[in-house]
C-alpha cells in the first residue's frame, strides 16, 4: 500500500504547476466504511478484508438481535429494535470466528479499513469514534465510568 500511495503522490506532484508546488498543504485518503480488517500481532492482515458489501454475516445479525434486543448498546440502532446490518463489525467478527477458526486464533486486532489505512500511513492505531458508537455498539460513557 505504501508504494501505491507514494506513486499516486509522485504522479500528483508531477502534475502540479511549478509555481504551486510549495502550496500543497494536505493530502486526503478516503475509504468506504464497514470494510473490516483482521490483523495479527504485527498489524498484518490475517485474511483478506471483509468488504462493506459482504453479507455472509446476515445470520449473525439475527443472532445479535435474538440475544441483545433492547440492550442499551443497541439503542443507537432504531432504539434497540434493530436491525443490525451484515455490513457492520460485530456480525462480521462473529462470522469470521465461526467460519475461519484457525485464522481467528491469529487475530489480535480488528478494525475498519480506513483505520488500517491511517495506521499504515501514520503508524498510529486509532479508530473512528463515529464508527465505534454507531456500528460497533461501543458506549464511551460507560467505559469512562
Amino acid at each position: 500500500m505504501k508504494a501505491s500511495v507514494s506513486g499516486a503522490l509522485m504522479s500528483a506532484s508531477a502534475a502540479v504547476q511549478d509555481d504551486a508546488k510549495g502550496h500543497v498543504e494536505a493530502v486526503c485518503v478516503d475509504t468506504t466504511c464497514c470494510s473490516v480488517c483482521f490483523l495479527d500481532e504485527g498489524f498484518r492482515p490475517v485474511e483478506d478484508c471483509m468488504l462493506w458489501m459482504d453479507s455472509r454475516s446476515s445470520e449473525e445479525c439475527d443472532e445479535i438481535m435474538e440475544r441483545a434486543k433492547g440492550d442499551p448498546a443497541l439503542e443507537v440502532n432504531s432504539g434497540g429494535e434493530g436491525p443490525v446490518s451484515a455490513e457492520w463489525m460485530l456480525p462480521k467478527c462473529m462470522w469470521f470466528k465461526k467460519n475461519l477458526p484457525g485464522a481467528w486464533a491469529r487475530v489480535r486486532r480488528v478494525c475498519e479499513y480506513q483505520d488500517y489505512v491511517n495506521f499504515r500511513l501514520t503508524g498510529r492505531y486509532v479508530g473512528s469514534a463515529v464508527n465505534a458508537g454507531a456500528r460497533w455498539h461501543f458506549d464511551a460513557g460507560e467505559c469512562a465510568g
